[in-house]
Formats: C-alpha cells, sequence, structure tokens
C-alpha cells in the first residue's frame, strides 16, 4: 500500500502537470502568445512608470520625507498612498520592506494588506474602461467602485482594531533606524529603481502566464462538459482580471449592467494571479494567505454592489452615454483621485488625534 504524504502529493501533481501540458500542446502555446501579447499591450504601459515611480519614492526615501507632517503615522500613509497610487503588488511589496525595515508592526501589516493592494487607477481607466469597454466612463464607475470599497474596509479594520497603540510604540524604532539610511546618489537609485521594476514586471508576466494556462486547460474541460459560456468566461476574470474582464465582455451574452458589476467585483477580488503576487511579497512577514484573499473577496463584493447601484441609479445604460459631457482624459481623473486620497490621509490623520 503506497503512502501518501507530501512528497507523493507533490510528484503526483508534478506529473498531472506535466501530462496536461503535453495534452495541450497547441492550446497552451496560443495562451501563451495571447497573454505575452495582452501583457505587452495593456499591462506594461499601464504599470512600468508607477512601478519605477514607486521604486525611486522607496530607494530615496522620498515619500517617508513627503508624510513627516503626518508624524508618527507617517509610515503607515507612506503604504497607503504607494499602495492605491501605484497599484498592487506594489502595496505588498512596500508593507513588507517597512515591516523588515521596522518601521511597522506585524499588526499594522495586516492592517495594510487589508486594504492597501488595489488595481492602478490608470489601469481601471484606460486598460479596463478604454481598451475593453472603449469608454472611459466606465473606467470611472469601476475606479470610484474599486477605491470606495477599499476606503470601506480601511476605514472598519481601523475602528475595530488598536492600531493606533502600535504605532505609538513603533514611532521610537523608525526614528533609531532613519539614521541608518545609507545615502545613494540620483544615478544609484534610479539604476536599482529600473532593475527593481523589471523584476516586479517579469514576476506579474510570470503569474499572468501561470493563471491564463490554468484557465485555458479548465475550459477546455468546462467546454466538453457543456458548462455555460457565461460562467466560464466569469470564471476566467477570477483567475487572471485584465485577460478575463476583457474575455468576459467580449463572449458573454450577459448584459452590460450585469458584466459591469461582474468585472467590478474581479477588480477587487483582483484575481487569484494577483492575489498569488501579494503573497510572494509578502508571506515572509508571516502574514497568511487567508487573511489576502478574505479581504480582496470582501472587496470585490462591495465593488460589485457599489457598481450596481450607480448603475440603477442611470436612466440608460453605460453603453450609451454620451461622453460629450465627460471631456475628461485619464491624467485629469488621475489628479481628481490624487486629490482624494489626500483628503483620506488627512482624514485618518485627524482621527487618530482626537
Amino acid at each position: 500500500m503506497i503512502k501518501i504524504n507530501k512528497k507523493t502529493t507533490s510528484v503526483m501533481l508534478l506529473i498531472i502537470c506535466l501530462l496536461f501540458l503535453f495534452a495541450f500542446q497547441q492550446t497552451n502555446y496560443i495562451t501563451v502568445k495571447n497573454t505575452v501579447t495582452i501583457f505587452l499591450n495593456s499591462v506594461l504601459p499601464s504599470l512600468f512608470p508607477f512601478i519605477l515611480f514607486t521604486n525611486v519614492l522607496i530607494n530615496s526615501d522620498t515619500i517617508s520625507q513627503v508624510t513627516t507632517i503626518f508624524k508618527k503615522y507617517s509610515n503607515i500613509i507612506s503604504v497607503i498612498i504607494i499602495g492605491f497610487l501605484c497599484g498592487y503588488p506594489m502595496g505588498a511589496k512596500i508593507t513588507y520592506k517597512y515591516y523588515l525595515d521596522d518601521k511597522i508592526s506585524k499588526k499594522q501589516a495586516y492592517f495594510l494588506m487589508s486594504f492597501v493592494n488595489n488595481c492602478n487607477p490608470i489601469f481601471i481607466l484606460s486598460t479596463i474602461g478604454i481598451c475593453v469597454f472603449n469608454n472611459i466612463y466606465i473606467g470611472l464607475i469601476l475606479c470610484i467602485s474599486h477605491y470606495l470599497s477599499s476606503l470601506i474596509i480601511g476605514f472598519i479594520y481601523f475602528t475595530h482594531n488598536s492600531i493606533i497603540h502600535e504605532i505609538e510604540e513603533k514611532s521610537n524604532i523608525f526614528k533609531q533606524n532613519s539614521f541608518k539610511k545609507l545615502h545613494k546618489s540620483f544615478f544609484e537609485i534610479v539604476d536599482d529603481s529600473i532593475k527593481s521594476s523589471f523584476i516586479v514586471l517579469g514576476n506579474i508576466l510570470a503569474f499572468i502566464l501561470i493563471f491564463n494556462l490554468i484557465f485555458a486547460i479548465l475550459e477546455n474541460i468546462l467546454l466538453k462538459l457543456n458548462v455555460s459560456i457565461n460562467i466560464i468566461y466569469i470564471l476566467s476574470s477570477i483567475f487572471e482580471v485584465t485577460n478575463g474582464c476583457r474575455l468576459l465582455y467580449l463572449n458573454s451574452t450577459l448584459s452590460n449592467n450585469l458584466v459591469i458589476p461582474i468585472i467590478s467585483f474581479a477588480l477587487g477580488f483582483s484575481g487569484f494571479s494577483i492575489i498569488f503576487q501579494i503573497y510572494s511579497c509578502i508571506y515572509k512577514a508571516g502574514i497568511k494567505l487567508i487573511h489576502i484573499v478574505k479581504y480582496k473577496l470582501l472587496q470585490g463584493t462591495l465593488s460589485f454592489f457599489i457598481t450596481y447601484i450607480i448603475l440603477m441609479l442611470k436612466d440608460n445604460t453605460v453603453k450609451n452615454i454620451n461622453l460629450d459631457l465627460l471631456n475628461f482624459n485619464a491624467t485629469s481623473y488621475f489628479i481628481i483621485f490624487t486629490s482624494l486620497l489626500f483628503i483620506f490621509v488627512y482624514t485618518i490623520k485627524k482621527v487618530t488625534q482626537k
């Protein structure tokens, strides 16, 4: 009798994966080719500038200098700003870095990991709004739902946990470590930031490829089982959000007023691809995967209902909205979003001072 243990299970899984790779060679080739094309055309242009910008902020310690106005809460605010402006997985990356540098405690890391891992705003507005729907107004609705749901989770967590005392305890550690920083030249900072950015992008591409390959195999199996095409493409958006949203919009038979909230859920949940990217950045801090999944699921659910309510308040479907009334470009929305984010962090400052 064969004894089943972890080693045996791992070997069996590897053999099964190898068999699937041989059985679906053509599907795998097409999936990898399409995924790389989507990554180069949509993901890379929207993420690279922000990932590079974030790494420059981190390596130069500029973000800490900017947020010193929040005094002992500056580290928390730094992570929130980067997590909201630059998108995943940068929120997780800086959370782990600050935890490693003793700037935040483990309890604070748990707090931040509940709501700072969000889509890049330009990704939602351009990649999803314009490239997928060809309608920036839909991108704006998704953006509002996405960030509003995240802020709600942050406020709920903040008001029900003793985060304030943790911040006070760690403030002295930050002061001690601030003197240990090595001064780098501007060229060294940019050079390190570029290298780090491409490592992050390579990681993102790898996870997107893995989960798109898994879904491609699953899709073939589900089609043979005559599973509804709508269910298949909803599952696609849960596996990997970029390609999944595109497939769901182009191929499903659902109405826009249902497709858009489902995509809003997918962006909030972020997909297994992003969740594992986030976890790969933070697991060494002892943050559990279930913690990330739980709050991403909550964010996705809140995003779904917020989007659905917004759409229900409209007289016409979003697809028929006249964009002449909304003559803003992505930069305008980014400026508005940035202003709202600073209002949010200012509110946190006022609440914590009470």
